[in-house]
């Protein structure tokens, strides 16, 4: 009997431990209130109106780099359209910033069409939001993320005599991302184990027969696509193993030599692969060929408000990161530079390196800038522009970007709207790009056919893994392409539309 009561004493203590821990924070009206709020004034004023909103938990943080705390609420609401409007549009702000604005992961949100949403209907958004205590009342504030703590433990060893032993040595201890200083043996063991083993499991799945699509570095667009089209693909009995590559120039350089079956790529790094680039000894690749356009890109230049860095000139003599060899950034950045007329010469210097230690190096202080070629809103520069509010974004002088479109029917204008990142309050203007779905001229047809069924049949369903499927349409599958269709690919357009259009240099 005294058992039993203490059993129950304990479950009461529980159940009142659980409702303490949920009624947290503010109550439901004053989140549903500051999630309105947060809607208008990060993303579209009275577009959306805040209904159906429900509380379900909160949890503690510590930003461990500034020390502050504070509550995360998380929710689940509906957001119903006042107004027509599409999250997958060429242009505008778009679904990748509405997820951050929110506290939202983009699986987060559900119920956008990739063709648009008609006003009435509803989205559904599982998010966060995060508060910290101020004189005793709760107060809305920029969300934090906590760094995934690195697991300690003994060495992992490599046992076993034979090759595959070997590798799933080297997969395990790729596997947990050791904790390793950049610029260190260890760091660039790592480095390099990763791109072996990227590089093996290429060669398995050409030995097991499946089809190849070369994507791109984590946790760039490129990388994220070609992982959800892979388990899309998959699903639908089409085998398909996304490599991350190191980007367009390596997807380039291994379609001309039949080593992947497609590959995602800048537009203007298939145009200049295809034609050649007499200034940089880059012989053409005649073998390319076209499938679709994707989605829109943009050369985003980034600094800190410290640097004095307001225009492209401003970059004479200051230290910059193009972006790694073997990636779109790096050949936009020379690109850009040559049409500024800014030479290697007055440049301080220049670091070759990936993204994340790019943002690192100016954070730290190392660089003054970098260079980034990305999909609108690129989810690092959310993350720094939140984490740093003297993000700054370096326009391309419109004179420029004439140059450029003019030359190169890859590029056109495109302006960046404000809000798209966090404390950019002004838009600016930058060159576009598309990303290009691109294959060999010796490809089969049928493998040609059934990529292009599952791109445009199954862009819908696929942009629920991956939102960005859903800028994939019927009227911008040609956008920005300046190489030749595959035969097959001409053949499919012609069999589905009858005549399609000219391709434009316009974003719809």
């Amino acid at each position: 009997m005294r058992a039993t009561s203490r059993s129950m004493g304990l479950v009461a203590l529980l159940l009142l431990t659980v409702q303490f821990a949920c009624s947290r924070g503010p109550d439901g009206a004053v989140l549903s209130a500051d999630l309105q709020g947060r809607l208008d004034a990060g993303f579209e004023q009275e577009l959306f109106s805040v209904q159906g909103f429900r509380r379900t938990g909160s949890a503690p943080f510590t930003d461990l780099e500034s020390g502050a705390s504070g509550l995360y609420v998380y929710y689940d609401a509906e957001l119903h359209f006042l107004r027509d409007y599409g999250l997958t549009s060429w242009r505008g702000l778009n679904l990748g910033t509405l997820a951050f604005v929110v506290g939202a992961t983009e699986q987060g949100v559900q119920g956008f069409e990739a063709g648009g949403n008609r006003q009435g209907d509803a989205l559904s958004v599982h998010g966060r939001l995060a508060y910290e205590r101020v004189d005793g009342a709760w107060q809305l504030v920029d969300d934090v993320s906590q760094p995934t703590p690195t697991e300690g433990g003994a060495s992992v060893t490599l046992e076993g005599r034979g090759p595959l032993a070997v590798m799933g040595g080297v997969r395990d201890l790729v596997a947990r991302e050791p904790a390793t200083e950049r610029g260190t043996r260890d760091a660039a063991i790592v480095d390099e184990l990763r791109r072996a083993t990227s590089r093996v499991d290429l060669r398995f799945a050409q030995l097991d027969g499946r089809i190849t699509l070369g994507s791109g570095k984590a946790p760039g667009t490129y990388q994220a696509f070609g992982a959800a089209f892979a388990r899309f693909a998959e699903s639908r009995g089409l085998p398909l193993h996304a490599y991350p590559s190191e980007g367009s120039v390596e997807n380039g350089f291994r379609l001309q030599n039949q080593l992947l079956s497609f590959g995602i790529i800048q537009s203007d790094v298939a145009e200049t692969l295809f034609q050649g680039w007499i200034e940089e000894n880059q012989l053409p690749q005649p073998d390319l060929r076209s499938l679709a356009s994707l989605w829109p890109e943009a050369i985003h230049v980034v600094t800190l408000e410290g640097s004095g860095i307001r225009t492209l000139d401003d970059l004479r003599g200051r230290r910059l990161a193009l972006g790694q060899p073997g990636s779109g950034s790096r050949f936009s950045a020379f690109r850009i530079g040559a049409a500024a007329g800014i030479p290697h010469s007055e440049l301080e210097e220049l670091r070759e390196i990936r993204l994340r230690d790019a943002i690192a190096d100016l954070e730290e202080g190392q660089i003054d800038a970098f260079f980034v070629t990305e999909a609108v809103p690129a989810p690092s520069l959310q993350a720094l522009a939140r984490r740093r509010r003297d993000v700054r974004f370096v326009p391309i002088d419109a004179s420029i970007v004439e140059q450029l479109s003019r030359r190169h029917f890859a590029y056109y204008p495109i302006t960046v709207p404000a809000r798209t990142y966090p404390g950019q309050e002004q838009p600016f203007q930058t060159v576009g790009m598309a990303a290009v779905l691109l294959t060999n001229r010796t490809t089969p047809d049928a493998q040609v056919e059934q990529v292009l069924e599952l791109l445009l049949d199954g862009a819908g369903a696929l942009s629920k893994d991956y939102y960005r499927a859903g800028f994939i349409s019927a009227e911008t599958v040609r956008l920005g392409i300046a190489v030749p269709l595959h035969e097959a690919a001409e053949r499919f357009y012609r069999e589905r539309s009858g005549s399609m259009e000219q391709p434009s240099t316009e974003a719809p």
